[in-house]
């Protein structure tokens, strides 16, 4: 034993004792997961609003993770991103939080994977010099209670995280909610499907029905046998009721007895509320086909989650020539609104604006509206409402005569632009052209500049509000200027400049030919400016109108009402906000449509738009988590220097950190060998074992020879 004490004081034991040191750390490291997240938009660390959710579970809620291993290198980077923001979930979580990896080399997982509803997907693998093709799982599956959700095709790290927190808010609000529900209270899902489609031949048609008991039965094990089924066979004559009713899809066949209406549709309905599910036809070579019965358990449950849950409501201005919710332009938008808050067509000309709404949304507006239309609309802000407003600077109005027919752009002239003047924004009646902007390279005219096209990167749009933090790359089109001077001036209203130009653009609104070869930028270089695209006011307003406006009188026989001798009088006007509101103005329509948006949100300017919707309704968070994905870390290629400093950059992380390394570390090693040498002839001089040798003076050819010539003499 005092050997063993010995040794363990002698320098020998050092480097046994460096050894167990560093096995004991690993071990302290595995079980105490500690991680420094230094990318700049804090991309692997969970957001606050996704610790606070997992962190106030109270049922048990578990994530079983479906990825096969082995995964091409551009795939294994996003399944190591998934597992390490499990890590995170788990750590912010309380004890009702479980996550589990599936193996799927073994059979009964990939199994359980189909069970769930889980697709292999298909991707690209280099093998022996050559490209196949492989099928892989990459997804992962919630299970809330009796709640089942799946995240199918993990392909990418984008809005990862949001997809996740999404689904478990989603399963928490539909749980509770169902759990609230009486036990007399069910929630009815009937099928429309005409007879006359078996015999038109409709592909789909004599399945449809057992799709849907099958789909029906699966999900009461996890609805707590909340669904009741029905079929109704519709005919021809009351098919054209339910169209307008439901919205059902039509389909026209000729008989005998003349044209006929057949349809298919599916609907929810709870209580007075009802959700049509998008099951309809499709045109499949010369003949119809029932779309979307391979996935209407997916479609059922979305259905049911949008139904009995009580999402925020969000009006949607109609009436003056905007843009439908429904119309092809649209439809995105409207996908991709829905999938968080109910949307709601609005005719201000016969509905007032709900009480429950917080944001109103007008899109492509291009005609005036009534005294009492912008009325509503001033007094829904003066009461704390939000307002998002895509009007364009100028809208195409036929064809000009003396262009080439070429379509010729007018001002937008509405009279919103009453209200938001008196907020602080005035509108353009021009376009911004910028030089940093789309291009393509043409075998005949060579590079064309698409000017009307910018093309935003980050230094351009305003890093520290949640809406357009970390975002770039974001595209503009056909985009009128704002100008917010008034707003500037207004002690009361806080304005922010989400996305702005260059300092090389300039607008444009006479004349104008959207055609590349046809613009050409100003010569004078003191038109050019930084412009406005989409800005922001926060803050109390000021109302538009001076007193409530006088209804018009559509019964001349009818008076209007007075209060004759009587001093008394009724009036809801407000003169300033009694509480802060948001608006939010964007010089184009074109950002809001499908032009411009994706459904997957696989573009910023998708992100861009959303995080605008849910600022308004008080989902800051969610912004967060969509503004963290790494793809939207570009370089900024619109600097001339740019190709360049990226080969500086790209070079610098092949080599230069190796580099730098091995310059440190034989730093390091001159400066230990030089304070040895020092701490030696300070503490220790007599030391046999340092050599210290005399520096040897310097002797000038002189010198040596006069050394020999006395040498010599002396001899």
């Amino acid at each position: 034993m005092k050997k063993f004490i010995n040794w363990l004081k002698s320098p020998k034991s050092d480097f046994a004792l460096f050894i167990i040191l560093l096995i004991l750390a690993n071990i302290v490291g595995i079980n105490s997961y500690r991680r420094i997240d230094l990318t700049r938009t804090r991309a692997y660390s969970l957001s606050s609003a996704s610790k606070q959710i997992v962190k106030n579970l109270e049922e048990p809620l578990s994530i079983r993770v479906f990825f096969d291993k082995n995964l091409p290198s551009i795939y294994q980077s996003t399944a190591q991103y998934v597992e390490d923001l499990m890590v995170e979930y788990k750590n912010a979580a309380n004890k009702n939080f479980s996550v589990s990896y599936m193996d799927m080399s073994k059979v009964e997982n990939q199994n359980i994977a189909r069970d769930f509803g889980l697709r292999q997907i298909q991707i690209q693998e280099l093998k022996n010099n050559e490209v196949g093709l492989k099928q892989v799982y990459m997804g992962l599956v919630i299970t809330y209670g009796d709640a089942v959700e799946k995240i199918d095709a993990i392909t990418t790290a984008k809005g990862f995280e949001y997809k996740v927190t999404s689904a478990i808010s989603k399963m928490i609000n539909t749980a509770d909610t169902l759990a609230s529900l009486k036990a007399d209270e069910k929630i009815n899902v009937t099928l429309y499907l005409s007879d006359e489609l078996k015999v038109l031949g409709v592909s789909g048609a004599d399945e449809a029905e057992a799709y849907l008991q099958t789909a029906v039965n699966e999900l009461n094990l996890q609805k707590k046998n909340r669904l009741v089924f029905k079929t109704v066979h519709p005919t021809a004559d009351e098919v054209p009721s339910l169209v307008d009713k439901y919205g059902l899809q039509k389909l026209q066949y000729r008989s005998k007895d003349g044209v006929k209406t057949a349809t298919v549709g599916v609907l929810l309905e709870y209580n007075d509320n009802f959700r049509v599910l998008p099951i309809g036809f499709q045109n499949v070579l010369f003949t119809y086909a029932i779309s979307g019965l391979d996935e209407v358990s997916d479609l059922i449950n979305a259905g049911i989650e949008n139904l009995v849950s009580h999402p925020t409501e969000i009006a949607y201005l109609t009436g003056h020539n905007e843009y439908e919710l429904q119309s092809e332009q649209a439809n995105v938008f409207n996908q991709l609104v829905s999938e968080r808050y109910k949307i709601t067509q609005l005719d201000l000309t016969e509905d007032e604006i709900p009480a429950g709404i917080q944001t109103l949304i007008i899109n492509g507006i291009q005609l005036d509206m009534t005294e009492e239309e912008l009325y509503k609309i001033d007094q829904f802000v003066m009461k704390g409402g939000n307002l998002l407003v895509f009007a364009d600077g100028l809208v195409e109005m036929g064809q000009s005569t003396q262009y080439y027919n070429m379509p010729q752009y007018l001002a937008n002239d509405i009279n919103l632009d009453r209200l938001l003047e008196k907020y602080g924004v005035s509108r353009g009646k021009d376009y911004i052209m910028d030089k940093d902007c789309a291009t393509q390279n043409n075998q005949q005219y060579g590079k064309l500049n698409y000017y009307w096209v910018p093309v935003l990167q980050k230094n351009q749009m305003n890093q520290k509000n949640a809406i357009s933090k970390n975002l770039g790359n974001i595209v503009m089109y056909m985009n009128g200027s704002l100008d917010v001077n008034a707003a500037l001036a207004d002690k009361d209203v806080n304005v922010t400049v989400l996305a702005k130009s260059s300092k090389n653009a300039w607008t444009m609104k006479d004349n104008i030919m959207l055609n590349p070869m046809m613009i050409n930028p100003p010569a004078d270089s003191s038109a050019f400016s930084e412009q406005n695209f989409v800005v922001l006011l926060e803050g109390k307003f000021k109302s538009a109108f001076d007193s409530e406006p006088v209804p018009e009188n559509d019964d001349e026989d009818e008076p209007l009402p007075n209060a004759g001798d009587s001093e008394l009088s009724a009036s809801s006007y407000i003169a300033s906000s009694k509480l802060p509101g948001k608006v939010i103005v964007a010089g184009t329509s074109y950002l809001a449509t499908a032009s411009l948006l994706d459904a997957n949100y696989q573009s910023a300017n998708t992100i861009f738009v959303m995080n605008m919707v849910d600022y308004l309704n008080g989902n800051a968070d969610l912004c967060e988590m969509r503004n963290k994905d790494l793809s939207v870390e570009v370089l900024d290629l619109s600097k001339p220097y740019s190709t360049a400093l990226s080969n500086v950059f790209k070079y610098f992380a092949v080599f230069g950190l190796a580099v730098l390394f091995g310059l440190a570390g034989l730093i390091v090693l001159v400066r230990r060998a030089k304070r040895k040498v020092e701490i030696n002839q300070k503490y220790n001089p007599d030391d046999s074992r340092q050599i210290v040798k005399e520096k040897k003076s310097k002797k000038s050819k002189k010198d040596n020879k006069n050394e020999k010539n006395e040498e010599g003499e002396a001899k």
